[in-house]
């Protein structure tokens, strides 16, 4: 079954769980209902389905639904994500979007080979003049490890990256920092993530990364 048809069978369970569950009090049951609607403001298609599931689990246990509202990946992932949507094809090359204006923002991203839709996606970007790399992630990453190999055709270093909005974005350092580890992936045709505590491993085509990062680096000026 496809994400889309469970999060419909998941929905249409629920609403019709909901009004037999109590005949007591009208309150519990509409703050159901309206927890359950509120489950469609989730972007990510997988968060989407786990509130769903959720709120199935506390209708049929008559529970009260927490309050507390899921907590949704920050504004560099939804960056991220945004713009591989409006990718036509299956390739992997660089996406390359600039906003122009006065404080332009350069985006590049490309999504991670051999993984399925939704799939996780690298950033490159200047945004606040600020050069940025990043991982945004289609699950939370669940381990503490924070420290990553990068291995490409010529060179294999480890970085520690930031873990930020609940696990679901990973970044390298900002600034000079990332410039360096940036400039160690040019010329190169994929970079291979891993971590040795971790199952991850993601790897991207990063072939033409010298030529598509041009704007990005006249942007932020390096």
């Amino acid at each position: 079954m496809s994400i889309t048809a469970a999060l419909w069978t998941a929905l249409y369970t629920l609403l019709l769980a909901l009004p037999a569950l109590s005949s007591k009090a009208s309150e519990p049951e509409n703050s159901q209902l309206q927890a359950a609607l509120a489950c469609r403001q989730e972007m990510s298609p997988l968060l989407r389905l786990d509130c769903y599931d959720q709120s199935l689990i506390a209708a049929e246990q008559g529970a009260a639904l927490p309050t507390r509202p899921v907590k949704m990946p920050g504004a560099d992932w939804q960056r991220a994500m945004a713009q591989e949507r409006q990718r036509q094809d299956h390739s992997t090359t660089f996406l390359v979007s600039n906003s122009g204006g006065d404080n332009p923002q350069v985006v590049l991203t490309t999504p991670v080979i051999g993984v399925a839709p939704p799939r996780p996606v690298l950033m490159l970007s200047c945004v606040d003049n600020i050069t940025r790399l990043q991982i945004a992630l289609a699950t939370p990453y669940q381990s503490k490890e924070s420290t990553l190999t990068l291995t490409t055709g010529q060179t294999q270093f480890n970085v520690q990256w930031f873990i930020r909005d609940a696990g679901f974005l990973l970044e390298s350092s900002r600034g000079l920092s990332g410039i360096d580890d940036i400039r160690r992936l040019l010329g190169n045709k994929t970079l291979t993530l891993t971590s040795e505590k971790s199952a991850l491993r993601l790897v991207f085509n990063i072939d033409g990364l010298s030529q598509a990062i041009v704007p990005l680096r006249q942007t932020c000026r390096w």
